[in-house]
């Protein structure tokens, strides 16, 4: 086989493996809505559908079943956090790529903690795009030039596999409990603040403690602070 044909046969495959990635475009104008699924369609995507609100977006996902949905952050806010969580609690498949043009780290930092798969920011070229989907669809996270270079100018260390399974396993509460250990509270004073028991306290550090596989609570402290704009 020539070199030509060997060449030829591989934008075939690549091409085959675009169409079978459904995605659903989730953006909140409009016009950038139509835009970038009309780009993807031009490139081979299989593009299922587009929204630009939030039931919309949620009702298309349970109807059509996308491999994968490009959720702007600025249509998506808590709600969209909620909607991710339901749609892994469902077992959904459908895997989801947070875009943001107007960073709030708050949000950013939630949204690597929660399972999002992919991470792109307003300044991202089409390039970036075509990526993630590759990195994507082949199980892996894409965190995009952009995007690690708005974290890095908000001083943030992106967030390891492992340490984000080991935060998905704290309940809300503890997650609080351990905010307020990384900001120097002791248990007396979140029991206070809080409005429980000492001992309800001390049971939520330990608990806390054993979740993330700590030798003890000692180590508590140092691993919220290294965590706390996750939390």
């Amino acid at each position: 086989m020539s070199e030509s044909t060997t060449s030829q046969e591989a934008t075939k495959n690549f091409a085959l493996r675009r169409r079978d990635f459904s995605i659903l475009v989730a953006q909140s104008e409009v016009f950038n809505c139509e835009v970038l699924s009309q780009l993807l369609k031009e490139q081979g995507y299989n593009v299922v559908g587009r929204a630009v609100e939030m039931e919309d977006t949620l009702q298309q996902i349970r109807v059509k079943r996308p491999q994968c949905v490009i959720l702007e952050a600025e249509i998506s806010g808590q709600r969209g956090f909620d909607i991710v969580q339901e749609m892994q609690q469902s077992n959904y498949q459908t895997k989801f790529i947070l875009y943001t043009s107007k960073p709030d780290l708050r949000m950013i930092a939630k949204a690597m903690q929660m399972g999002f798969f992919g991470f792109l920011y307003a300044s991202d070229g089409l390039d970036e795009l075509y990526r993630c989907f590759q990195t994507v669809s082949a199980g892996g996270c894409y965190y995009s030039n952009g995007f690690m270079g708005l974290l890095k100018n908000f001083g943030v260390e992106v967030l390891s596999d492992t340490t984000r399974n080991e935060l998905n396993r704290l309940s809300n509460r503890e997650k609080e409990v351990l905010r307020m250990i990384a900001n120097g509270s002791t248990a007396n004073e979140i029991a206070d603040q809080l409005g429980i028991s000492y001992r309800t306290a001390v049971n939520h550090k330990v608990h806390i403690a054993k979740k993330l596989e700590l030798s003890s609570c000692r180590q508590l402290p140092r691993y919220g602070i290294s965590v706390k704009n996750y939390l």
